[in-house]
């Protein structure tokens, strides 16, 4: 997609620019196939001879004109017409999709633009095209010849091949069954009450309907019309309807009943239009003209297409645009208005095939509410919209030497290339000063009003049109120029070094030693100073510039040398920095501050820069503050290609950007010198409207909706979406967010779709906003609820039925685990009650036994001590009190062969007898809740713990009285024992170690109480106050202490 800036375009009364001009020398014929010579005579040599030279005379002559034609007519197809230059031009050719033979075009109120064509109707977003059918199961093809978008937002549709007229109506395309329907709808108008009129082409009678409140009504010769086709349709602001038929022009007032013939005569396919003023305009094979004026140079305009216009369109501006048959595109500057411009400037262009137009022939015109004009063609369609960035026409193009630029101070631009030197004053056009006997080297300010221009062999101080030759150092060439404040000026030369002159005598900086300093580009900073750039070492001490060494920098290599109004920056690779402190706007957090090759500020505030990303515009004050925090977002404008610009930033020395006393900001680029107008360039206010497309799941597209439900189980959905706004499209971002997943905004993006993963049954809000191309965004954001059901195995009671699996599964695998831990107890206590019962079967076997005999000795003994009544008496008590023990040895013995699990109230009271309980002392015993059989091995532990709270009680407690209760309970197994004696201190009843125990005296029975009640999983705590007894708790779970529990 060229810009108009390199359309060739025909101009006024160059009828034959596409034709090549065929030129014959005087008195003769060029040769043809059928051209024979006789046959020669010796007599007629010399006269054959003299024809053969005259015929070959006519040929290098024809060859010769041929070429001079072909020339003339490369140089007429490249003379651009300043105002066309002035637009950028987009394409949208059959190969990108568009629809070919576009008949019309039109916006509805949404925004959407509709094209019609012989393929049918489409929607077009600024991307993709659309199309629309009457029905989904229509088997014919629409062939759209006419649109007319309703004031109050239907779409009307002219349909061709006796199909009548369709209207689009929310959404749905549907006849309007308009009576005899003629062969194609050649126009629609709305008027101000509302009525559609339909021209119906191809017939001479009904050639007009009207469709008003619901009911359609014919009009044809009764009404006053003549009996002949219409072709086009004009309804003005005061309500004239306007009719153009094949030869006439008629016109019905909004108080009319009938039409009345205009005077003017007219051919066929005639159109008009109104301008701003309300003038009506005709345009035919006769020319463009202003109906009821007086025939002048403002008023009518002879047609370069001898077939003439087909439709005609005022834009914004005033001008006057047509399409042809086959002369593309036309544009009549401002007509009706004195021209403006220099003596003999063309106010009428084209824009054509060769200069990028889809095509040739044109049929449709139409301006969107945006401002951009779109062109509807035989082969595609294209835009029109005013460029940013204008290449200037008055300069020449593709110079083979680098360009070179400067500002007098006097708010002249002057421009040099490789021929010549032009100078641009305020407002002005570019005039050619002088002819460069060399291409320009170097171009800087001099003085007031002039510039320094460095050529090969000399330099020229150029001003008010006059040049003053001064010398130049010999075998140098000039890397830049600048004469500072003191009036010096400096040349950088590679080859030689610095040089300045003073007072018309150039002098040579010293050069550091070993090696040169290789000067390579000079600027001017804000107080006058020069600043001077060296790829070497530079210069150091005191000098009467600023010295600046390429490879120390933080920007990386300085590629730019950029005075501004806070102080001189530099630019790289690396960012744009200044010289004064160490901020760096970084090139990776701000992207467009990469090589940036020149910079201008501007008066109202405005800095302007261009390099690697384009033409940049920004605040100032911003850029100043960007400095001081380089980690704050910059607002930054960057006019690129989109804009007009149509080459790169040149690599060469010297300014890239200055300011023109006017105003205007001028560019050099490798092909083009730019202008950028900021006073002209207009923001785009427009909000765009965000418009959902579609929704996608799986391979299942739904049309969006306010709300939608989907398949259940959809865990991925993408949503398609798009904004209505057509200036440049390729510029819009969107945003979007799901409201129940993310309610964070997503990064700003051009593309026009959303892929939403990892979805989960419930409600959803889809919100998707955008930005315009000059960063406006979307009022408000445009939704989607969406719900998506859950599955069986998605839904609550499945969740819930799985859950209740789950546990469960986990209880029956506690119940097992818990069978298995109580299977290896019992096998546990079965073992150690076999073992026990081994144990006494062998003490009674043993141990008593052999205590049995020995005590029957000692009786024997004893009885034979008749002589010592003392010592018989004292052997018969010491016999008495081994049977005792011998008993109690019995007794236990007993006890370890069988426990008695059922009665743990019986067991506890033997514990009590056994202990040494002072006989004052009242000792209660009580059982609440069913008796329950205990483990075996469990009584054991119980029976040892509770042996020794009630030996601590009898023996420390001094305790009046003691309680012991048993609770037989669903749950637990609790026994407390209960004193009112001196009670524990907490010190020693708290946990401890048994380095702890020691320390402090003793006390292994409570540490032993809580291993015993650890090891069979039961709960342990005493607790006491001096003087206030103690209290004892042992809690065992039911599951641990019951024995059918245990089974």
């Amino acid at each position: 997609m060229a810009g108009l800036g390199r359309a060739p375009l025909a101009e006024s009364g160059q009828s034959d620019a596409g034709r090549l001009p065929i030129i014959r020398p005087p008195d003769c014929e060029p040769p043809t196939p059928e051209m024979t010579l006789p046959p020669l005579r010796p007599s007629a040599r010399p006269l054959a001879a003299r024809q053969a030279g005259r015929v070959m005379a006519c040929w290098r002559a024809w060859l010769a004109g041929f070429a001079l034609g072909l020339c003339a007519m490369l140089v007429r197809a490249a003379t651009l017409p300043v105002a066309l230059m002035e637009f950028k031009h987009d394409a949208w050719p059959v190969e990108r999709g568009a629809p070919s033979r576009i008949n019309a075009i039109t916006q509805t109120s949404d925004g959407f633009l509709w094209i019609g064509s012989v393929e049918g109707l489409f929607r077009f977003d600024g991307v993709s095209f659309d199309p629309v059918r009457l029905t989904p199961d229509d088997p014919q093809r629409l062939v759209v010849s006419s649109l007319r978008a309703a004031r109050g937002g239907d779409l009307w549709v002219g349909l061709a091949r006796g199909r009548g007229v369709a209207v689009l109506r929310n959404g749905q395309l549907i006849d309007a069954q308009m009576p005899n329907p003629s062969r194609e709808v050649n126009d629609i108008e709305e008027d101000a009450d509302g009525g559609i009129w339909v021209a119906r082409g191809g017939r001479s009678e009904r050639m007009l309907a009207r469709f008003h409140q619901g009911r359609w009504q014919e009009f044809g010769t009764e009404s006053g019309l003549p009996a002949q086709p219409v072709w086009d349709l004009l309804v003005t602001r005061d309500g004239t309807l306007w009719v153009v038929l094949s030869h006439a022009l008629a016109f019905r007032r909004p108080a009319d009943t009938g039409f009345q013939l205009a005077p003017q005569t007219i051919t066929p396919r005639a159109s008009l239009s109104e301008d701003a003023q309300g003038q009506v305009w005709l345009s035919d094979s006769q020319g463009t003209r202003a109906l009821n004026r007086p025939v002048g140079p403002d008023t009518n305009f002879p047609h370069p297409n001898p077939t003439g216009g087909t439709r005609l369109l005022f834009d914004r501006h005033g001008d006057l645009w047509s399409t042809t048959w086959n002369s593309g595109v036309l544009r009549i500057r401002a007509p009706g208005q004195a021209q403006a411009g220099p003596p003999g400037a063309t106010r009428m262009a084209s824009l054509q095939a060769t200069a990028g137009l889809t095509s040739d022939q044109t049929r449709a015109l139409f301006q969107d509410r945006e401002g951009n004009l779109w062109v509807g063609t035989e082969m595609g369609l294209d835009q029109l919209r005013p460029a940013s960035v204008v290449v200037e026409p008055g300069l020449p193009r593709n110079s083979p030497t680098s360009y070179r630029l400067a500002a007098a101070r006097d708010g002249t631009v002057y421009v040099a290339d490789a021929e010549a030197l032009y100078a641009i004053a305020p407002g002005q056009g570019p005039v050619r000063v002088l002819s460069n006997a060399s291409p320009a080297e170097a171009l800087c300010a001099a003085g007031e009003h002039g510039v320094w221009l460095f050529l090969a062999d000399r330099v020229l101080r150029v001003e008010a049109g006059k040049a003053q030759r001064h010398p130049k150092p010999a075998d140098s060439s000039a890397y830049g120029c600048v004469e500072d404040g003191a009036g010096r000026l400096w040349m950088p030369g590679l080859e030689r070094g610095l040089h300045w002159l003073l007072d018309d005598r150039w002098q040579r900086w010293p050069e550091p030693s070993p090696s040169p300093s290789l000067p390579a580009n000079a600027a001017l900073d804000r107080d006058g100073r020069a600043v001077l750039l060296f790829r070497a070492q530079a210069p150091r001490g005191e000098l009467p510039f600023l010295a600046l060494e390429a490879g120390r920098s933080p920007a990386g290599g300085i590629e730019g040398l950029l005075p501004t109004d806070a102080g001189l920056l530099v630019s790289g690779s690396l960012g744009l920095a200044a010289t004064n402190t160490t901020a760096l706007l970084a090139s990776r957090t701000h992207p467009w501050a990469a090589s940036i090759n020149g910079l201008a500020q501007t008066r109202d505030g405005d800095t302007w820069a261009i390099g690697d990303a384009g033409i940049l515009r920004l605040r100032s004050a911003d850029l100043a503050a960007a400095l001081r925090a380089p980690a704050q977002p910059l607002d930054v404008r960057v006019f690129d290609f989109h804009d007009g610009l149509n080459s790169f930033v040149q690599k060469a020395p010297g300014p890239q950007v200055v300011l023109g006393g006017d105003g205007r900001v001028w560019f050099l680029t490798r092909r083009n010198v730019m202008r950028v107008d900021p006073a002209v360039i207009q923001p785009n206010p427009l909000r765009p409207p965000v418009v959902l497309r579609a929704v996608e799941v799986g391979e299942q597209v739904y049309a969006a909706a306010p709300q939608l439900t989907v398949p259940a189980g959809t865990s991925t959905v993408r949503i398609a979406f798009t904004a209505l706004s057509l200036t440049v499209p390729g510029r819009v971002q969107f945003q979007h967010r799901l409201l129940g997943q993310n309610d964070a905004w997503s990064p700003p993006s051009t593309q026009r779709s959303a892929l939403l993963s990892d979805l989960r049954p419930g409600r959803y809000r889809f919100e998707v906003r955008a930005c315009n191309n000059d960063g406006v965004w979307s009022e408000q954001a445009s939704r989607l609820e969406l719900t998506i059901p859950a599955t069986f195995t998605q839904s609550p009671g499945f969740k819930l039925a799985a859950a209740g699996l789950v546990l469960l599964a986990l209880y029956a695998l506690y119940l097992a685990r818990l069978r298995q831990m109580r299977a290896r107890l019992r096998q546990r206590s079965e073992d150690r009650i076999r073992e026990r019962e081994r144990i006494a079967r062998d003490m009674h076997d043993t141990l008593l036994q052999s205590v049995q005999g020995l005590i029957l000795r000692f009786h024997a003994v004893a009885n034979r001590l008749d002589g010592d009544p003392p010592t018989r008496q004292l052997m018969h008590q010491a016999l008495d009190r081994a049977e005792s023990v011998l008993e109690e040895g019995r007794d236990r013995l007993q006890g370890l062969r069988q426990i008695d699990t059922s009665d743990l109230e019986r067991a506890v009271r033997r514990l009590i007898a056994e202990q040494p309980f002072a006989a004052a002392t009242q000792i209660g015993v009580s059982s609440h809740g069913q008796r329950r059989q205990l483990r075996p091995d469990l009584v054991d532990e119980v029976l040892c713990i509770l042996g020794e709270a009630l030996f601590n009680a009898a023996r420390h407690a001094g305790a009046r009285h003691v309680a012991v209760r048993i609770d037989y309970g669903r749950r637990w197994l609790e026994i407390t024992v209960r004193d009112d004696g001196v009670g524990l201190a907490m010190a020693r009843a708290a946990p401890a170690s048994p380095t702890e125990i020691g320390r402090s005296g003793g006390h292994f029975g409570i540490l032993g109480m809580r291993e015993r009640a650890q090891r069979v999983g039961a709960q342990f705590r005493i607790h006491g106050h001096s003087g206030l007894g103690t209290f004892v708790s042992l809690r065992v779970k039911a599951a641990i202490a019951y024995a059918h529990e245990a089974g």
